[in-house]
């Protein structure tokens, strides 16, 4: 169980890219106590933007320095359509990604209850860490546009290729 419980994102999307904006904004490499005492975050936030970041592949941390990868670098470079593609291709890597999208791809109308990916979560994580799991989940599938979510249904779609494809075409 302690295995699984690694495998999800622990920071949301803008604490993971503010993350590697500032080491980038130091020239690639900053110590971590640093961080903590510029931005004035919580230990425990600040630990979770740089574990998702490293298990992302976006930066190293070697001897309390936190290094950006060659792929950090890239997403940052990168505009906003390629820093989705790259999260696109890296999310399935996650357990739940992975479960969650099997999912979705299976079922015929490519839909499934908020409460689906809750009991994903459910698994291997207490109670009361599942809302914010689930509000991390939900925030790098969006933006990475794997899918979409209907708040008021309180359902999870699949971004339809056809629509992605669509708007391509009309940018």
């Amino acid at each position: 169980m302690r295995e699984e419980s690694g495998n999800w994102p622990k920071a949301g999307v803008s604490e993971v890219v503010g993350l590697l904006e500032m080491i980038d904004d130091e020239g690639g490499k900053i110590d971590v106590y640093k961080i903590g005492k510029t931005i004035g975050h919580k230990l425990d936030q600040l630990l979770g933007a740089v574990e998702t970041a490293k298990t992302f592949g976006f930066v190293t941390v070697e001897e309390g320095d936190i290094l950006l990868t060659e792929l950090g670098k890239t997403l940052l470079r990168g505009s906003t359509d390629e820093r989705k593609r790259i999260i696109a291709q890296i999310l399935p890597q996650f357990d739940v990604f992975k479960e969650l999208l099997d999912v979705l791809h299976l079922k015929e109308d490519h839909v499934v209850d908020v409460e689906y990916l809750e009991e994903i979560i459910g698994r291997v994580l207490p109670e009361k860490e599942v809302e914010k799991a689930k509000d991390i989940v939900l925030d790098w599938g969006r933006f990475a546009e794997l899918i979409r979510v209907d708040s008021d249904d309180q359902e999870i779609h699949l971004e339809e290729e056809e629509e992605k494809e669509g708007n391509e075409e009309n940018e």
